[in-house]
């Protein structure tokens, strides 16, 4: 341990300071202090748990599940700074350290799962569980931590076991270096604009943003349009520049896939190769079956169902959507078969045409801190909840912003969230949710901390951060999920709101993007930025036809095909050997679906993070399948006496949707709420998909 980061490594491994139970400090530390205390947490949770299967006693719920439950408190507190960190400030040698990092914890994991000591004393628990008298919580933490157990191979043999600890290690690693390749890439890539005349069709504020990207790359006086999400879009929707525009899309489309030590394609390979040699150890056909077996839908053929029927009546929509856009080029004599980098321009040209919507008129109505307090006031009425803004808690970037929140009826406060928003170097692309620190009810409450990130772009100084409305609605999106981990009253870690079924994990996200569309929402914070004047009701039946002529792409028409990739690449990861060449199959998936020339994919192989780096592995489709439940429970509200604000409604959606976690199973959870398993009909009618979609 160096000298210099003995102090910060023994401030990491400390209980947290302050109110709320404590929060983390993230300022001040160096790559070198994390990984120090890392490698101590790692070490201190190892020594717990050997002592845990070591205790000469018998075998009880206390003394072995809830032991086991409850340590490891000091790898928990660090590893939270080590996320942040390696995804949010990644710089210096933070990828380097992350990919170290990663693999011990993965041997760690795997050390754990393979203690026969641990798990026959956690199986006497299981056994005894009647007998014993635990209760129904109790008994779903033995079954969880069984299961989590034997998923990372208890009951193998010790060459096996010891084989699928190296695999692990390995996918740690790998799925690391995936995600730093598109870190560093994204910071690097951008398009340089020399001549005023290629920031045609762009607003001022857009203009402004990419004369500072410029300037910050050294090249002041002209323009630059990084290779970000939040620069990347608007540009294709506005720009009169096809030539730029393809020039932009071909950067963000190749992401991961240019020649090169950041070339993501081999690491894809070699990921689905050990995920099928893992499948294979653990007695699985495919990873697909793998990773299914956990989930709502159970077995990859059903996902694949639900993905290629829902396809061919979006495809319909689709193609009919880019004729339309294709007629506008023509009337305009524009003489061009469109491409990828043309539909966005084309959709904002129909938007204004055929519905009078400019979408930088809707911006100007969405300013970040309405857009904000548009959240806060839904889910006052919604949850009951309040928000203050916290100014002294320490935060990894001064634009960060803090709040505590509290249930308006009793003043109790219930949890922390951070908002980190803006793009900056060394933050991976994106928008997410992350629990810093989950929630937990065994041993007194304890507050959930929940961070939403997100890569807006930072406006000029001075200058109102403005959100184009997709921006707005992945604002909603995400503060779902947070939500959903605030109001979590689990007893137990495992079985907090974060450890759901993967394909319902989506649900409160996707229902929460409905609030945003309210008219009195709104009328009440969608105000100019300039003139403070509300949006005109004109105004937001404009956006309300828009969103029905383009709500089938609400259900992701280049979302789609992505799943249906997933799943068969890791249904080819059957643990065999044979190489898998991932842009081949992916293309050739877009050829046998018929993707439409215009259209493009929104994640392709060489930068889906999703399904290379977090936990969507064979579980793309989980946003299909969660988008089902969704339409069912926005129905419910709907219908209520009080509309989507009704009390009791949503007193039964916090109950026994948002509330339970992982405590119950998530097929019994949306059964308690709606009264009966997920009905597509609200789907079909909410997309306007052929009802027999879905029929068996």
């Amino acid at each position: 341990m160096k000298s210099n980061t003995q102090s910060d490594v023994a401030a990491l491994l400390a209980p947290w300071n302050g109110p709320y139970g404590g929060l983390p400090s993230f300022t001040g530390i160096s790559s070198a202090a994390i990984e120090d205390a890392m490698r101590v947490a790692i070490e201190l949770k190892r020594v717990e748990v050997q002592t845990i299967a070591s205790v000469s006693e018998p075998p009880t719920f206390q003394n072995t599940a809830e032991a086991f439950e409850n340590c490891g408190r000091a790898l928990q507190r660090v590893n939270c700074v080590f996320q942040v960190y390696a995804n949010s400030l990644s710089l210096g040698d933070m990828p380097a350290v992350a990919q170290r990092l990663v693999a011990l914890i993965a041997a760690l994991d795997d050390e754990i799962a393979h203690n026969e000591n641990l798990y026959s004393r956690l199986h006497a628990v299981w056994d005894s569980r009647h007998q014993s008298g635990l209760s129904t919580e109790q008994q779903r933490l033995v079954e969880v931590l069984l299961t989590r157990m034997q998923r990372r191979g208890s009951g193998l043999a010790p060459a096996a076991k010891a084989r699928l600890a190296e695999i692990n290690a390995r996918l740690a690693a790998l799925s690391a270096h995936y995600n730093q390749n598109l870190i560093q890439e994204a910071g690097s890539q951008v398009v340089f604009i020399e001549d005023e005349t290629g920031l045609q069709g762009l607003p001022a504020d857009l203009r402004q943003a990419a004369a500072s990207v410029a300037t910050e790359k050294g090249r002041p006086g002209i323009w630059a349009i990084p290779n970000a999400r939040g620069a990347v879009w608007p540009f294709l929707k506005l720009s009169t520049r096809r030539d730029l525009r393809e020039q932009v899309w071909r950067m963000w489309t190749n992401r991961g896939d240019n020649a090169g030590p950041l070339d993501n394609k081999p690491i894809a390979n070699e990921i689905l190769q050990l995920r099928g040699e893992l499948a294979r150890l653990l007695g699985f056909r495919s990873y697909a079956h793998f990773a299914m077996a956990d989930r709502m839908a159970g077995n990859p053929d059903t996902a694949l169902d639900l993905l290629k029927r829902t396809w061919q009546s979006v495809k319909a929509r689709a193609v009919s959507q880019v004729a339309d856009y294709q007629a506008i080029a023509d009337s305009e004599s524009a003489d061009i078969r469109l491409a990828p980098w043309d539909r966005q321009f084309y959709a904002e040209k129909l938007r204004r045409e055929r519905f009078n919507l400019d979408s930088d008129a809707v911006k100007a109505h969405l300013p970040l801190n309405g857009v904000l307090h548009a959240m806060f006031w839904a889910a006052s009425r919604v949850h009951g909840l309040e928000f203050k803004q916290i100014s002294d808690a320490p935060v990894i970037h001064p634009t960060v912003r803090v709040y505590e929140v509290s249930r308006h009826a009793t003043a109790e406060v219930v949890g922390v969230i951070y908002f980190d928003l803006f793009n900056r170097p060394g933050k991976a692309h994106g928008s997410y949710q992350m629990q810093f620190r989950e929630a937990e009810n065994f041993q007194g409450r304890v507050l959930p901390i929940s961070c939403v990130f997100s890569t807006f772009p930072q406006p000029p100084e001075g200058q109102p951060v403005l959100l184009p409305w997709e921006y707005a609605n992945v604002f909603f999106h995400e503060f779902g999920h947070a939500l959903h981990m605030l109001h979590c009253k689990a007893a137990y870690r495992s079985l907090g709101s974060e450890h759901v079924a993967w394909d319902f994990v989506e649900l409160p996200a996707l229902i929460n993007e409905r609030w945003l569309r309210d008219p009195e929402l709104l009328a009440r914070f969608a105000r100019h930025h300039q003139t403070d004047e509300p949006m005109s009701p004109a105004l937001i039946d404009r956006i309300e036809e828009a969103f029905q002529y383009e709500r089938i792409f609400s259900l992701n028409p280049d979302f789609l095909l992505p799943a249906i990739v997933d799943l068969r690449l890791h249904l080819m990861a059957d643990g065999t050997g044979n190489p898998i060449d991932v842009v081949q199959v992916e293309n050739e998936i877009i050829a046998e679906f018929g993707m439409p020339d215009a259209w493009d994919l929104v994640m392709r192989v060489t930068h889906n993070f999703h399904i290379f780096i977090g936990a969507y592995a064979a579980g793309l489709y989980s946003y299909l399948w969660s988008d089902v439940m969704a339409a069912d429970a926005v129905q419910t509200f709907e219908k209520s006496p009080g509309g989507i604000y009704d009390a009791q409604t949503s007193k039964v959606w916090i109950d026994k949707i948002l509330s339970v976690g992982h405590s119950v199973p998530a097929n019994e959870a949306f059964r308690d709420f709606a009264g009966h398993d997920p009905e597509p009909s609200p789907l079909h009618r909410r997309f306007g998909l052929a009802a027999t979609i879905y029929t068996q």
